[in-house]
């Protein structure tokens, strides 16, 4: 018993100035991880916004060129629709579905994020600018607007993509 005593009396702990010594020290390191973690998620934010915009392209052309091929094949809005709804998370209802995309001319001057920022494009998520030719109608660029809109990314023929980041008010 008195040797259990001794044990008890001689065992030491970590004092109150060495906890808070730890504290502060993991404290500092979450400070740097913190932002630097946050940073890569918004980067496969984007790069998962860029790979949805470059399906959509894939289907743009696609249909452009089905349509084309066929002659008077079809409406584009509604191959866009068959390629795209389990994709990418367009409506499952049809009707609606096709309202999310708009075709242009490729001489058009509308800008998706233009107007979304001038609260112009309704319902709007994808922007597709072709140019008829005589065999195939041709993609010259999509804008797309990714499932939580928080970006905007642009794909032109070579493959670029130019994203925005769309600042909520």
């Amino acid at each position: 018993m008195l040797k259990l005593k001794k044990q008890l009396i001689n065992l030491k702990g970590f004092t109150l100035v060495e906890l808070i010594v730890v504290l502060v020290i993991l404290a500092i390191l979450a400070t740097f991880t913190i932002p630097a973690m946050l940073g890569f998620v918004e980067d496969a934010r984007e790069k998962a916004a860029i790979a949805e915009a470059r399906e959509v392209y894939v289907a743009g052309q696609a249909a452009a060129t089905e349509i084309g091929k066929n002659g008077n094949g079809g409406i584009l809005e509604d191959k866009m629709v068959d390629y795209l709804q389990q994709d990418i998370g367009l409506d499952s209802d049809k009707d609606i579905a096709r309202q999310q995309i708009a075709i242009f001319d490729s001489n058009s001057s509308s800008d998706l994020v233009a107007d979304i920022k001038n609260n112009m494009a309704k319902s709007n998520r994808i922007y597709i600018f072709f140019e008829k030719g005589d065999t195939n109608n041709i993609v010259k660029k999509i804008q797309y607007l990714d499932k939580n809109g928080n970006y905007v990314v642009t794909i032109t023929p070579g493959g670029s993509a130019e994203v925005t980041k769309i600042e909520k008010n």
